[in-house]
Order: C-alpha cells, then structure tokens, then sequence
C-alpha cells in the first residue's frame, strides 16, 4: 500500500510540472471566458482564504422526498424493527479545501475534500426512523488545468487523486473501497463533460472485492448550464456480458438568490455502498444549495 501512495504523489507532482501555465484571473469581468465553469472558478480563487467560507466539491443539495420501487431489503441494521419504506430522505454535503497551492512553482493546487451522502427512512416510524446508510468519501487530489482538446471539446481542468469511500459499518454490512483516479473537464459552449477514470485499489480489507462489476472502471457526466438552469447526466458500466451500470439524471432551476429546485432520478447499481450490488430506481425533488458549475 505504502509504495501506491509514494507512486500516487509521485503522479501529482508530475502533472503538476507537465501543465500549462494558469491563465490569470482576477474577477468575472476580467476573464475572457465567460462560462459557467470559469465564474465557479473565479469565486472559489476569491473566497477560498477567507474564515468563514467554505468551497464545495460535489454537488451540496437536500431531498426531502424520495420514492424507490425497489429498496435493497439488506441495507438496513439487522436490529432495527420493521421493514424498510420506498420513501426515504436523501441529502449530500460535500467542501474542499487547498492544502497547498503552486506546487513547485507549477499551477497545480493540491486540495482535501470530503463528501457526505446520506440516505435517512425520516419516514419510517414503526422502524423508529433510522438512517439507512452514510457513506463518507475523503479524497486527497491534484488540480491543474489542461490545454487540449477532442471532437471540439476542450480539456479546462485536470485532476488526480486518491478516494476512500467508506460506509462506516461493522460486519456483513461494512463495505468501503480505495481509488486512484483522474477526471478530465472539457468545455463546448455551454456543455461540459467528465471523464473520469479509476484504479480500483483491492487489498485483503475490502468488504466488497466485486465492486467494479456493478460500477465499472470509471464514469462519464455530461452537463449543460444556461440561465441559472442545470442538467447533468452519469453513465457508467461495466462493459461486461452481464451489463451491469447506473444513470442518475439531475436538473436544477432557479427558486431564489439562494438556492436552486433540484429534481434527480438515479437508476441502477452503486447509488451507494450498501447498494452497490442492488439496482435502485429512485426519483426524487428538493433544494440544491450549490451546483456542479
């Protein structure tokens, strides 16, 4: 494990030197790019030092309701009463923030995240309203920007980095897994698409050493964002025989200054740990507190 890691920030540090020199910005008005992605770029650069700000990572939103016709009858604590409700809260918390910056005298920007997402039977009171499972993601990367392109689109950002995903449970119903992997950003008008492959790290630790047949070897999101309005659709699949995969299918719209409505529908594997080897097919409306762009 320990010469993974040695390799991992050998990898950053490379593709920090290999990267292109950052365009400097220093407000909206100043960038000649006016996109979605270059504003959220410029205000996490304008709000990242100070004290009582934090920047997020993934998408941060709240799901009051949610409806699943097929809840996975394994996900909830053995000693817990009752049966589990098709409807359920959902919400995700995610923040980042850099740990160093211009790393050798390179636009690379080492960060630390972490990402919270939780599944909660708010509902369920013969079953005395328990949270079904929480999953914990902390995650050490490596961002640069890229300066290249393909079918039109062009590479905005680059990141490498190590994942721990973990549900924080003991037993049979523990499951956790490690990643190295790279997400590439590219940018046409107003769509945007990530690639985003990864190494699946099996050690003798894993609670769930099948995990890449029902997420695959990496994901793809394609997004578009005109007029405070936003819809993003995940692919992945495991190119295998047996075709297993998800889509998960995401559209916020303006309600205030503040916040967005935020309409998701999942289907498919690994919506989270405990399901990462039940299909779900869950719809779901809320709020979105902050976006992918």
């Amino acid at each position: 494990m320990a010469d993974k890691i040695v390799l991992f920030f050998s990898l950053c540090l490379l593709s920090g030197y290999l990267a292109a020199e950052e365009p400097s910005v220093k407000d909206k008005s100043s960038s000649p790019d006016n996109s979605a992605l270059a504003e959220r770029i410029v205000i996490e650069r304008q709000t990242r030092f100070q004290k009582f700000v934090l920047t997020p990572h993934k998408q941060n939103y709240l799901l009051p309701l949610t409806y699943n016709d097929t809840p996975n009858l394994n996900a909830i604590d053995p000693l817990i009463d009752g049966d589990i409700s098709k409807t359920e809260m959902k919400f995700q918390l995610s923040i980042k923030v850099p740990v160093a910056e211009q790393i050798f005298d390179t636009p690379a920007t080492l960060y630390f995240a972490y990402t919270n997402l939780s599944f909660w039977q708010a509902y369920n009171s013969d079953a005395s309203a328990p949270f079904r499972e929480t999953n914990h993601e902390p995650e050490l990367f490596v961002g640069f920007p890229g300066d290249w392109e393909i079918g039109g689109f062009k590479n905005n950002l680059v990141f490498v980095g190590f994942s721990h995903q973990s549900n924080g449970r003991s037993g049979l119903q523990s499951r956790s897994w490690n990643r190295f992997y790279a997400d590439f950003i590219f940018k046409k008008d107003d769509f945007y698409f990530s690639l985003k492959p990864w190494i699946h790290i099996n050690d003798r630790a894993d609670d769930n050493p099948d995990i890449e047949d029902f997420l695959g070897h990496g994901e793809i999101r394609a997004i578009y964002a005109r007029s405070n309005h936003t819809i993003s659709l995940m692919m992945r699949h495991n190119f295998d025989a047996d075709s297993k995969g998800a889509l998960e299918l995401g559209w916020s719209f303006p309600v205030s200054r503040r916040t967005k409505g935020f309409l998701q529908i999942f289907k498919g594997y690994g919506e989270s740990l405990i399901d990462y080897n039940a299909e779900n097919n869950r719809i779901g409306v809320g709020i979105l507190l902050t976006d992918w762009l």
